[in-house]
């Protein structure tokens, strides 16, 4: 088998007429180094043309780093915003070089022991939460062993951590007034059972109603299991006094309920309107369409 003849940084020096120093300063981007904006085209004009890609492994090695940075999610690789996160994640990392390990089992018990183990062994030099429940205990050995992680999820929860949220609840006042607009005067929430106490959905609805003076009908919670998402579906939508309006916690739920008013006969949105919180892959497809404050 022939052997691959690796280009090295030196080649790229040698062709971009600078020195080692120079090509290591410009491909990490060092900011206290001055060099003229004419070299660094050079030095980005010979990592084209030689096709150079630098050694990730050799560098983590000099700097005693893994370059790698570990991904904890609950969520299924197919979910639509855990997908789009993940691809912001990987295009935000590879500017500074490094690359992204995913992890699950979170509810194992050896799991927080793992995570020290990895960031201690250089095996992840840290972790980023995404859409994962971050047990307290869990973040307090991480914030005691100093230990760098950020929290990713659609809400901010406020817990002294670095985290990354949305303002999509603000805009349920917003959604509320649409529903009243279409005649709604009762609306209901159905959505996930609450994994933890800082969940913020319902109670943004609640206050969304009291300022658009309209009647909550009920607040309907069930776990992710599709078989008993729609069992509930049917429930609410047959009771004898049912809602003109739901608002669904997420788009699964809120597909749920279409799916169950087209089983039973009733028109959407002539006498049922339905609107959820976040977007899926899915929404340009469903008929009729759903009504959706959009995750960023």
């Amino acid at each position: 088998m022939k052997k691959k003849n690796r280009v090295s940084s030196k080649d790229v020096a040698r062709e971009a007429g600078v020195s080692q120093a120079t090509v290591s300063y410009v491909l990490n981007d060092v900011k206290h180094i001055k060099i003229r904006p004419e070299t660094r085209q050079a030095v980005w004009d010979a990592v084209k043309k030689l096709n150079y890609h630098p050694s990730h492994i050799a560098r983590g090695m000099r700097l005693n780093k893994s370059m790698s940075v570990g991904v904890i999610s609950d969520r299924s690789v197919t979910n639509y915003n855990f997908m789009k996160t993940l691809e912001g994640i990987k295009v935000g990392l590879a500017k500074f070089n490094y690359s992204i390990t995913l992890l699950y089992d979170t509810s194992e018990e050896h799991f927080p022991r793992e995570l020290i183990s990895y960031y201690k062994s250089n095996r992840l030099d840290g972790f980023i939460f995404a859409f994962a429940l971050l047990d307290e205990s869990i973040k307090e050995e991480l914030d005691n062993k100093k230990i760098p992680y950020v929290i990713i999820d659609s809400h901010a929860h406020g817990r002294g951590s670095h985290e990354v949220g949305t303002d999509y609840l603000n805009h349920l006042p917003t959604l509320t007034a649409v529903f009243k607009k279409k005649g709604a005067k009762k609306l209901a929430y159905f959505g996930p059972r609450r994994e933890n106490e800082t969940d913020p959905r319902i109670e943004a609805y609640l206050d969304a109603l009291k300022g658009n003076a309209l009647h909550n009908s009920g607040i309907h919670l069930c776990s992710f299991n599709d078989d008993e998402i729609q069992v509930m579906a049917h429930k609410i939508l047959l009771q004898s006094e049912s809602p003109q309006g739901i608002l669904a916690g997420t788009p699964r739920f809120g597909f749920h309920v279409l799916k169950a008013a087209a089983k039973l006969g009733i028109d959407v949105p002539g006498k049922l309107s339905v609107a959820c919180l976040g977007t899926s892959a899915f929404h340009g497809l469903c008929h009729p369409s759903m009504t959706a404050v959009e995750l960023p």
